[in-house]
């Protein structure tokens, strides 16, 4: 498997799915509120998948740009190949590494 992995700048990457899940994933909450006492309610949580639509077309956006990207890397660079690379790339790929979206093997 190791012989047919693609290399960024040396190092081998992936993108955890369920890392990106976790992060545009809200915990969908229902309040309950009882007659005789207003003013505790309690929280049960019902069945379903929300998301976060803001950060979901963010992450969205990222991804696509760090999957789109048709620069030219020269792998022998390395690092200094990857510096060529525009700025949304480069926002977009350290974003997804730091949020662990994007880790390393």
């Amino acid at each position: 498997m190791e012989n047919i992995l693609l290399e960024v700048g040396g190092k081998e990457y992936y993108i955890d799915v369920d890392a990106l899940s976790s992060c545009v994933s809200v915990e969908r909450k229902k309040l309950v509120g009882s007659d005789n006492e207003e003013m505790e309610n309690k929280i049960e949580n019902e069945g379903g998948l929300q998301i976060d639509v803001a950060k979901y077309e963010v992450y969205r956006d990222l991804l696509n740009t760090v999957l789109t990207t048709n620069d030219i890397i020269d792998e022998k660079m390395g690092v200094m190949g990857l510096n060529s690379l525009p700025i949304p790339f480069k926002i977009s790929f350290n974003t997804l590494l730091i949020k662990r979206i994007i880790k390393e093997l």
